[in-house]
């Protein structure tokens, strides 16, 4: 008897074989393998391998990760070939990272955020470092000890929007770094060792919100320093070296809600009048800002001087950098105004902040000739009149006597003159 033997139907087979491929092929490689020592999560996939000393990054990270977390390892050094991943958030704070190659982030073209922060062993930073990161929106590099950064270590991150320099060792800023941070909206610098901001050092940042540059040793601030900081609602420049601030930096930021200039060496004579002069027209959140020099200033707040506090200072020079000024009156005006102001009577205005208004005194002065005072403007032998009994001892006022008396003084000389001639006739002619 012949057993019949059923044939498997060739379909059937086939999709048996490719079951058997899908099993031993596919789903394998549809699971995500985790690196060792390191926690993954999907859903975004994160791989997290803080505090594992690792010396460097680990290769077997998935391809595919959203969020990799590298902090508070041992790595050392950060090479072009030490990324073979993507992600869009990666973490290297406190590693001990002494230098990263130019192009070292360049495979990582869709990273948001990278902190760098707290690898005191850094720095230095080659140009380039960040090339590629045009995707980057927030940067970490905090208490790095960098003390210098490349001309070109910024280029084309065009979407960054939070650079964290803060607490490095910083001591200059060049002209244009931050020039292609069109979108930068918070720029933390506080805490280094800056001593000038030069005319284009924020030049570009044209969305800047809030600029911290506190602690710093500043000491000289360009008048042009802002111009391109119209949007400039935060300025932090306090605990630094000012004795001034031009008032043209002020007038460039418009938009400036919070300042604070607490804790610098304020010097609150002429070169201070523009500051004053803003502050008078500004609606702003300020701190105090008070006077250093001169001693009869000293612990008053510049915000809060009277108008007749600047009555003598000369017009500001427009083309010194820092709006400083360069002419000054003669000797004889101070000595006046210094005299007659001895006199003043102390009114409110002394101790209370309030709007100006002449008080009695003040509109008791003598009141000088307009065209008589800018005639005499800036001219150190310029005579001015003295009013009595306020003269000093051999004050001569004959430069201010009525036009008939000054008539006079040619015929005098005539007359000296020729009795010089006559008496030299008499000598010769015997």
């Amino acid at each position: 008897m012949c057993k019949v033997i059923q044939a498997v139907p060739r379909r059937s087979s086939g999709l048996i074989l490719w079951l058997i491929l899908w099993l031993v092929v596919v789903k394998p490689g549809g699971v995500t393998a985790c690196p060792i020592h390191c926690v993954c999560y999907p859903s975004p996939m994160t791989v997290s391998c803080q505090s594992q000393n690792l010396t460097i990054v680990p290769s077997d990270v998935p391809f595919d990760s959203q969020r990799v977390f590298l902090q508070n390892n041992r790595i050392t050094q950060l090479r072009a070939d030490s990324f073979g991943f993507e992600t869009q958030v990666l973490w290297l704070y406190g590693n001990n990272i002494t230098w990263i190659e130019a192009g070292a982030f360049s495979n990582l073209r869709v990273l948001e955020e990278l902190d760098l922060g707290d690898n005191p062993s850094l720095r230095h930073l080659e140009g380039g470092a960040f090339r590629g990161l045009e995707k980057l929106q927030s940067l970490h590099m905090h208490r790095c000890r960098l003390a210098a950064l490349p001309h070109d270590l910024f280029h084309k991150l065009y979407s960054l929007q939070f650079l964290y320099l803060q607490e490095n060792q910083l001591n200059i800023l060049q002209d244009d770094l931050f020039s292609d941070l069109v979108n930068l909206s918070h720029l933390f610098l506080h805490g280094n060792r800056i001593r000038v901001l030069s005319e284009n050092v924020f030049r570009g940042l044209v969305n800047l919100d809030r600029l911290l540059i506190h602690d710093n040793r500043i000491r000289q601030v360009h008048r042009k320093s802002f111009r391109d900081l119209g949007r400039l609602t935060i300025l932090y420049l306090f605990n630094n070296s000012l004795a001034e601030l031009p008032g043209q930096a002020m007038r460039d930021v418009q938009g400036i809600q919070f300042l604070r200039l607490n804790g610098n060496p304020w010097s609150c004579d002429c070169e201070a009048q523009p500051l004053w002069e803003w502050f008078r027209t500004a609606r702003i959140s300020s701190s105090e800002v008070v006077c250093t020099s001169p001693s009869q200033r000293r612990g008053q707040d510049l915000r809060f001087l009277r108008e007749l506090d600047f009555a003598l200072c000369p017009v500001p020079d427009p083309g010194s950098p820092v709006g400083t000024t360069t002419t000054t009156f003669s000797s004889k005006t101070r000595w006046w105004f210094s005299k007659t102001m001895k006199t003043f009577p102390k009114t409110p205005f002394d101790s209370a902040p309030a709007k100006y208004e002449m008080s009695d005194a003040e509109a008791a002065l003598p009141k000088l000739d307009p065209e008589e005072y800018w005639a005499n403007y800036g001219n150190e032998d310029a005579s001015i009149r003295c009013f009595e009994p306020e003269c000093p001892p051999g004050f001569d006022n004959s430069a201010f006597y009525s036009s008939s008396t000054r008539t006079n003084v040619p015929s005098f000389l005539h007359l000296a003159s020729l009795s010089v001639v006559a008496v030299s006739l008499h000598l010769v002619f015997g």
